[in-house]
C-alpha cells in the first residue's frame, strides 16, 4: 500500500512540463505571406522542446521538388530551421513541418507562402 502512496505522490509532485506537449510558437516567413524578397531560411518556433532527432521542415516548390537544406534545432530544442539548397525564384512554396514533443507526442502542419 505503502508503494501505491509513492508511486502517486511521484507523478503529482512531478512539474506538469516533463508532461506537457509543445504548442506553435511561430513562423517565419507566416502562413500566407506574400514576399517581395526570397527569405534566407524557414523557422519555426514552439512554447516547450522537440526532440531533434524526429523533428523537421521541408520546403517544396510549386513543382513539388525539394527546395530545403537539413532542419538544425536550436541548443535549447525550441527552434527549428532550414535554410535552401537553391536561391527562390518567385512563386508558391509549401511548407511542411514535424515535430516530436519531449512527451513522444507528435505535432504537424503545412502551410504555404509566396514569393512575388
Amino acid at each position: 500500500m505503502k508503494n501505491i502512496f509513492f508511486i502517486i505522490a511521484f507523478f503529482l509532485i512531478l512539474p506538469q512540463s516533463v508532461f506537457s506537449h509543445v504548442d506553435l510558437r511561430e513562423k517565419t516567413p507566416s502562413e500566407n505571406a506574400v514576399l517581395e524578397t526570397p527569405p534566407e531560411k524557414v523557422v519555426i518556433s514552439f512554447f516547450g522542446s522537440i526532440e531533434p532527432d524526429f523533428s523537421k521542415i521541408e520546403v517544396f516548390d510549386w513543382n513539388g521538388d525539394k527546395v530545403s537544406l537539413k532542419t538544425l534545432v536550436s541548443e535549447d530544442a525550441s527552434v527549428m530551421e532550414v535554410g535552401f539548397s537553391k536561391k527562390l525564384i518567385p512563386g508558391e512554396y509549401t511548407v511542411k513541418w514535424l515535430c516530436v514533443s519531449m512527451d513522444g507526442h507528435k505535432r504537424k502542419g503545412s502551410y504555404t507562402f509566396t514569393i512575388k
